[in-house]
């Protein structure tokens, strides 16, 4: 069943995104002051797991996502 913060995500709840391309994601601050887009960063919202850390890259289902590019995956 799906709740009132689903039905207004910008994902479908079956539809695998990953976390570098969705608004609500930032990379972690580090020394070198850059990196990958693989690296560990986190969520500004409800993360999909309960986790703060998030693997970039990492395909997953989230009810959450936005597309940074604007508009739905």
């Amino acid at each position: 069943m799906e709740n009132s913060s689903d039905l207004n995500a910008g994902s479908a709840p079956e539809e695998l995104i990953c976390c570098a391309v969705c608004q609500h994601f930032s990379y972690f601050d580090n020394k070198a002051g850059d990196n990958s887009r693989h690296a560990l960063g986190r969520c500004a919202v409800e993360s999909w797991d309960g986790s703060r850390g998030q693997w970039a890259m990492f395909q997953h289902h989230c009810a959450n996502f936005v597309n940074a590019a604007g508009g739905s995956k």
